[in-house]
């Protein structure tokens, strides 16, 4: 309608003697030209047309077809590695609710966990060979199923795990989607898998060393307020002798 209104108007324009007549015409019935137009229609419905797709189809069929075969390549791989127990969500294009409810610094615990690189002896013995691999607690090899079910320093928070998984099991903890809300919940509370095994921003507890430290430096203060204070006396005494000669030579000077 458009097109047919634009070409009147310029039709119009270009000759002030130019003019059309506009005659409403009637129903298909009885009409030769309308009859013929449907029957051209109708054979023409019936040709061969070329398929049209548009780009953001054929751009979601790809997806869909590509998220299949991966998925499927999926399935057929048996889960291995430190991530073996955790990899067990379906194959997505979009993060899982996981990943964008998490706080940030929890998130990256929970991964490392999962996968099993992060600041635990299991992963220096491969990759830091230089940090010892025992566990603050005094067990020789620190693992991650040992933070998890064992170590006692996370006794007072383990209750967070079993109340939903008596059994402790590594697959449904770090590998189902209640398993992972219950699991931030410890991670959140008990500070485990840090560098230091404490929350962050929560002291670290303290070691022997920072006792004997303590120590040292009470023991350094009380030297320096011992020596002020025998300063003190020293110049007080130093006085006393100033007076006594003072009050001699007047003695002396009246005789």
């Amino acid at each position: 309608m458009l097109t047919f209104n634009k070409i009147i108007t310029d039709y119009l324009t270009r000759d002030e003697d130019n003019t059309v007549h506009v005659q409403w015409c009637p129903g298909h019935t009885d009409v030769k030209g309308n009859e013929r137009a449907d029957e051209e229609a109708k054979e023409g419905a019936l040709l061969w047309q070329p398929r049209f797709v548009t780009l953001t189809h054929a751009m979601r069929r790809s997806k869909a077809q590509f998220l299949q075969k991966w998925t499927d390549a999926w399935r057929r791989t048996p889960p291995t590695g430190g991530f073996g127990v955790a990899n067990r969500f379906p194959l997505a294009w979009k993060p899982k609710e996981h990943v964008t409810s998490t706080p940030r610094e929890v998130f990256g615990r929970l991964t490392q966990c999962r996968t099993r690189h992060a600041f635990i002896g299991e992963y220096y013995a491969k990759f830091v060979p230089a940090e010892s691999v025992e566990c603050p607690c005094g067990t020789n090899y620190q693992t991650r199923q040992h933070i998890i079910m064992e170590c006692q320093r996370y006794d007072a928070h383990r209750h967070i795990l079993t109340e939903d998984f008596p059994g402790l099991d590594l697959t449904k903890l770090l590998g189902t989607k209640k398993g992972l809300e219950t699991f931030v919940k410890f991670l959140a509370k008990s500070g485990a898998f840090t560098k230091t095994g404490t929350p962050r921003g929560a002291p670290a507890r303290p070691l022997l060393e920072d006792e004997e430290e303590d120590d040292e430096e009470e023991s350094w203060w009380e030297r320096i307020e011992r020596q002020g204070n025998g300063s003190g006396d020293e110049g007080e005494g130093g006085g006393g002798e100033e007076d006594e000669e003072e009050e001699e030579d007047g003695g002396r000077g009246g005789t």
